[in-house]
């Protein structure tokens, strides 16, 4: 016989540190008309406008999802989730075009932590630092 003695959470899962290009978290508004960086590191705000700028109408169509795309000389990878009834949070991970896909669970389990430190309203300065430690910019 089995007796729970304690409350089940759903189990942490460990971030391997891994190097890229750049990360960037972006809160998107729903209309579109307003776009919040929340980190930034390691991509120029030009790559990120242009990103934002080719594929902004399908992340707010779809509202949740990923996309690999190849931009310039880059490989971009996605993460796109609603946050609230107006917001959708919209994590951006760049390297070189060959490796992006290599990399494709590394970058699912971050985003997975930015999302629930977002859901906890957790202090930026946490999420600020998680990724500080987790991604290592080349």
């Amino acid at each position: 016989m089995f007796i729970q003695t304690e409350s089940c959470s759903e189990p942490e899962i460990p971030i391997c540190s891994t190097e890229m290009l750049g990360l960037e978290a972006i809160q998107v508004a729903k209309s579109g008309k307003r776009l919040d960086i929340i980190f930034h590191r390691g991509i120029a705000l030009s790559l990120t406008q242009k990103i934002m700028k080719l594929y902004l109408e399908k992340i707010i169509k779809a509202k949740q999802g990923n996309l690999i795309a190849s931009v310039d000389d880059f490989g971009v990878y996605i993460h796109f989730f609603s946050l609230h009834l107006d917001k959708i949070l919209v994590i951006i991970y760049v390297d070189k075009k060959n490796s992006v896909v290599d990399k494709c669970t590394k970058m699912y389990i971050l985003y997975k932590k930015i999302y629930d430190y977002i859901q906890k309203r957790s202090p930026i300065t946490e999420i600020l630092d998680m990724c500080k430690m987790t991604i290592k910019i080349k």
